[in-house]
């Protein structure tokens, strides 16, 4: 620190304190555009959420406004419901007993008595 000192004496003499008052003015200007910088990514970040929630309330309310729309077009509804049954995969049966009534039991005859 004692060279530091030495050396800027030898290199500026008596404009020490004023040399020593523009640094520091460039460190906080430098501060203060990276502070601005960061402020801007922050900022940029909130508007691109803002962005995304403005579209994805956008397409709901397309979806909603689509609803009242189908009474009016049945064809358009079928033809939807159709395509959605087709596209969505099968999902497997519940394994489920059988609804059709077992055979019934054969009912053992008693011997006839002898005559």
């Amino acid at each position: 620190m004692v060279i530091l000192v030495i050396l800027g004496l030898l290199l500026y003499g008596r404009n020490l304190p004023e040399a020593g008052r523009a640094m520091g003015k460039v460190a906080a200007q430098f501060r203060r555009g990276f502070q601005d910088f960061k402020d801007q990514l922050d900022r940029e970040g909130d508007l691109r959420d803002m962005k995304k929630t403005l579209q994805n309330t956008a397409q709901e309310l397309k979806r909603v406004a689509e609803v009242p729309r189908a009474g009016v077009d049945p064809n358009r509804v079928l033809r939807d419901l159709t395509n959605e049954a087709l596209s969505s995969p099968v999902p497997p049966e519940p394994a489920t007993p059988s609804t059709t009534p077992p055979p019934p039991a054969a009912v053992p005859r008693s011997p006839e008595p002898p005559a």
